[in-house]
């Protein structure tokens, strides 16, 4: 495998989630709204010091590092992301994921009409063949044309900056998931579904992929954390995709949460849609009588 390909797949795990946690259905139960903020302050239930919460966008045109992050990352000692991007053998981890079993193929699930359909948008939109990628699992697809509908030559990752900040403060960079975590998620999803969504991008063309990304994009920089949800609610996934995909991982991290923020105060950035809703991350770890506060 080229080296072009292994970075492409080495982006995976820092858009592809971010992009598939924003698609989100109506809450059941009413929660109090969140003020405009993606900085938040935990606080309380045995937190000596505080630790900070962020909501990240994986691809931005944006990125600025603001007082108000700088000042957060002083306060704390280490850095928690969804993954630890910091891990030497991350890469090698991906590698052992990506590929499909039992022999299954990009172009034996599709229809030669709608492999043919992608296989053209896919070589429009990245300037490589699909076949390069014909045995890999669909999310490497999705997270390389995902990479495309940023309107700007090269995208920035909120993780990959933390990162600087992190080893330019000596600080520790811990992960609240691993990769088998991840793809067991992305597993779960059948290859003909996610195979559908790609197809229908395709037909669609980029420049509704785009339209989309900056709509989601401009409520993201006004960090009006409701706005995004309720602007990308119509955009939503099956039910049980949303539990596989957000619902379920918000649960699995609130212990993990819970455990270092009382041992060390660290600095907690996750997908922004990650954040708001009744399974949303504040909301759970104010369940557990934590404070969560706005930071303006």
């Amino acid at each position: 495998m080229n080296k072009k390909i292994s970075l492409l797949i080495l982006c995976i795990f820092t858009i592809f989630i971010s992009c598939t946690s924003t698609k989100s259905v109506a809450n059941k139960t009413e929660t109090p709204k969140l003020e405009k903020s993606l900085l938040w302050k935990i606080t309380g239930n045995g937190i000596e010091k505080p630790s900070y919460l962020y909501g990240t966008i994986h691809l931005t045109c944006d990125y600025v590092f603001t007082d108000k992050l700088k000042k957060a990352f002083d306060e704390t000692d280490q850095l928690a992301l969804e993954i630890d991007m910091s891990n030497p053998n991350l890469q090698a981890e991906m590698m052992k994921f990506i590929f499909m079993e039992d022999g299954k193929t990009i172009q034996s699930i599709l229809s030669e009409e709608d492999y043919t359909s992608l296989s053209t948008f896919f070589k429009q939109q990245v300037g490589m063949d699909l076949k390069l990628f014909n045995t890999m699992k669909p999310l490497a697809i999705t997270s390389t044309l995902t990479s495309k509908m940023a309107n700007c030559e090269t995208g920035t990752a909120y993780d990959m900056e933390f990162m600087k900040v992190a080893k330019a403060q000596k600080e520790k960079v811990i992960g609240l998931e691993t990769i088998a975590d991840q793809m067991k998620v992305f597993d779960n999803i059948p290859y003909e579904d996610q195979l559908k969504t790609l197809v229908k991008m395709a037909k669609e063309g980029m420049d509704e992929s785009k339209k989309s990304f900056e709509e989601m994009t401009r409520y993201y920089n006004a960090e009006d954390l409701e706005g995004l949800l309720k602007v990308t609610a119509d955009q939503g996934l099956e039910a049980d995709f949303q539990e596989n995909l957000v619902d379920q991982r918000n649960r699995n991290w609130i212990p993990l949460i819970e455990k270092i923020a009382k041992e060390t105060p660290t600095f907690i950035g996750v997908g922004a849609l990650h954040l708001p809703g009744e399974q949303g991350v504040i909301n759970l770890l104010r369940k557990q009588g934590f404070t969560v506060e706005a930071v303006y």
